[in-house]
């Protein structure tokens, strides 16, 4: 009796179904180590190096990836790195593929925030569809669409076990969960603790209990602060590897260092400028620590390929192996050592200061190391020999042009409110602007006789305050300073340009004053105690939707600036002046004293706290004029950005310069 099409049908669609089952149920278990499963099975679709996977290319993260096998007796792996060494794609991508074609398990894939999520799946998805292990992918269609899980954004299950990409800060997010694998990749950018799940990295560990004896955790990332890292904490658990290759010159293995003194020898990174102080480029090369013998990056592949992993401590406890490379193991094709050069030569001014925030991010980005923060606070002596001879009052443009500076293109006051509103004092700076940026303070002055901590003690003296139309109210006075044409030693004349008033006290009274009055007046309000990330770009203003003419300042940022500021170098010996050098005139008339104005420019400090700058007050410090000289240096920024805006592109304050330069 033949059967009817239908049922013939319903036993094809059985059989399709219990064959799909099958398939994306069979798992190929087997010995292929993992560096030889990626290298048959991955292409890279972007990057320096796309096409099929090659270790050759960064040969020295072959062991590190094989360290996923279950014969071998790994089960932490800690790497603490410089940038662009290739470890997304030669690592973890191709380690995750590997898991699940060939040792399947529940695994976490952690990333440094929320919003890296979906580039980290669309990775994973790349690899899964490009090395053909799709059919191993449970999908989404054929599951309940309540459960959470199969083949989503976030998810990829499998037989045996599933992958979980997420944010390692979000705690709750994996606290029911036992795994076999973990990959915490960008570990730094993670907090270290919470108050309500406690330490970030027992909390992790903790996941992998069930899987004591084959768990293979992987911790991943660029150090940032030594004080706050979670990073060296588990490198320094571990052997503490180092990649060593031969010295062309003497055959012994050597780590790459920026520099190293070994047995009376200087090695690592060198170089040579020219008379100009530019750099030679082909003078860049490295100096072995065993031999003293140069040798450049030009046969970097061949060397790398030649090198091998060194275990340099003893581990906590057996298998917890951990790993160090800085960025000069970039393959060739990446930055060469000549990039890293000229980078540490921009940071490395001659006769000037470095410039920590880069320093900070070159120690962490290119040498792979935490950098030791150390609390700072600008000394006022550092400016104190920057007195200059010019009068009090007088805009001294031609010793500016004399200090190739330029002329004198902007006038600025910044003003700072204390007190209260009926015992109130009014401090202030004008300073003058060169074409290179270079500041030239003018005046400093005070309106008032509030004191903090003595004011209470003399009630004779005479109070001023910051209502209108009050005896001895403030903002007559301050007018007849703003108001005034001043006089260049040239014979030019020059307005204040723009005002900047702190708002952020007696509030009311200081918008009053700047909607009533005909100068130029903007008013200021900081953020408060905020948090500076190092090395961190960020505009210093914005404009404040509360109300017109009010810009929100990151002081935080500004103060770091002017630190840098009062640090810089000048001989006075016919060399030109850096930019934005500090002078100051001639003390006089009860002005320009330590105490009553320089002594006000180390009233701070800067601290760190968790990869971040703090400036705090110091106990007892007056720091007004500190504060004047901010709101100035925020001015100009207010500047540009009107600028910026009228002009509708991109312009700095050098740009200004040119422009208005030839017309004065």
């Amino acid at each position: 009796m033949v059967k009817g099409l239908d049922e013939i049908r319903g036993v094809k669609e059985y059989v399709s179904a219990f064959e799909n089952l099958v398939r994306n149920s069979k798992v190929s278990i087997s010995n292929i180590k993992p560096s030889q499963w990626a290298e048959e099975n991955i292409v890279i679709n972007s990057g320096a190096f796309p096409g099929r996977l090659k270790y050759s290319l960064t040969p020295y993260t072959r062991e590190i990836i094989d360290c996923m096998a279950p014969d071998h007796p790994a089960r932490w792996v800690a790497v603490m790195k410089g940038g662009q060494l290739g470890f997304s794609s030669t690592i973890l991508i191709p380690g995750i593929g590997w898991m699940i074609a060939n040792q399947p398990g529940n695994s976490y894939l952690t990333v440094g925030s929320p919003d890296l999520i979906d580039p980290a799946m669309e990775k994973v998805d790349l690899m899964i569809d490009g090395s053909g292990i799709r059919h191993l992918i449970k999908p989404s269609v054929n599951r309940n669409r309540a459960q959470k899980s199969g083949d989503t954004n976030t998810k990829k299950e499998f037989s045996k076990g599933y992958l979980t990409v997420a944010y390692a800060g979000n705690h709750k997010a994996w606290r029911q969960v036992d795994l076999m694998y973990g990959w915490f990749d960008d570990l730094e950018a993670v907090k270290s603790s919470s108050k309500e799940s406690g330490n970030t990295i027992d909390l992790i560990e903790q996941r992998f209990a069930a899987y004591a004896n084959r768990h293979k955790i992987y911790y991943i990332s660029t150090p940032e602060l030594k004080s706050t890292s979670n990073i060296e904490p588990v490198y320094l658990k571990g052997d503490q590897r180092k990649y060593l290759t031969p010295c062309p010159c003497c055959g012994e293995f050597i780590e790459w260092v920026w520099t190293i003194e070994e047995n009376g020898i200087t090695g690592g990174i060198t170089w040579q400028v020219d008379e100009n102080g530019e750099l030679i480029a082909e003078s860049v090369g490295y100096t072995c620590q065993k031999c003293g013998g140069f040798f450049t990056d030009e046969k970097k592949h061949q060397l790398l390929n030649q090198g091998y992993w060194q275990p340099t401590a003893k581990p906590s406890q057996p298998g917890y192996y951990s790993y160090h490379l800085s960025s000069l193991y970039a393959p060739p094709g990446i930055y060469n050592w000549e990039r890293y050069v000229r980078r540490w030569i921009d940071i490395h001014p001659p006769g000037q200061p470095r410039d920590e925030a880069k320093y900070k991010t070159f120690v962490n980005v290119v040498l792979g190391l935490t950098y030791e923060e150390t609390a700072e606070a600008p000394e006022a002596n550092a400016i104190m020999g920057n007195i200059r001879d010019y009068e009090i009052g007088m805009v001294p443009e031609s010793i500016s042009i004399d200090d190739e500076n330029g002329k004198i293109v902007l006038l600025t006051c910044g003003a700072d409110m204390n007190g209260n509103r009926d015992d109130a004092r009014l401090d202030y700076e004008i300073v003058a602007h060169a074409e290179n940026g270079t500041i030239y303070s003018i005046t400093h002055g005070s309106i008032g006789t509030f004191v903090k901590g003595e004011s209470k003690k003399d009630d004779d003296r005479v109070k001023w305050t910051y209502q209108e139309n009050m005896p001895n109210s403030v903002w007559p006075e301050f007018e007849k300073i703003l108001e005034p044409i001043y006089k260049t030693d040239t014979g030019r004349e020059i307005p204040i340009a723009i005002t900047g008033l702190d708002t952020g006290h007696c509030t009311t009274d200081a918008y009053a004053f700047i909607d009533r009055t005909n100068c130029n007046i903007i008013g200021f309000k900081g953020e408060g105690e905020e948090k500076i990330k190092i090395g961190q770009d960020k505009k210093t203003i914005r404009e404040s939707t509360e109300r017109p003419q009010l810009y929100i300042v990151r002081v935080g940022l500004i103060k770091d600036r002017l630190a840098e500021y009062m640090n810089l170098n000048w001989g006075g010996d016919g060399t030109p002046q850096p930019g934005n050098f500090l002078n100051f005139p001639q003390p006089g008339h009860g002005l320009y004293g330590f105490r009553n104005y320089f002594e006000h420019f180390e009233s701070e400090e800067r601290a760190f706290e968790k990869n971040a700058i703090v400036w705090k007050k110091k106990n007892g410090k007056q720091n007004h004029l500190w504060d004047c000289r901010i709101y100035n240096m925020a001015i100009r920024d207010v500047f540009i950005d009107k600028l910026t805006k009228a002009y509708k592109q991109k312009l700095t304050f050098a740009d200004y310069a040119a422009l208005v330069a030839p017309y004065l």
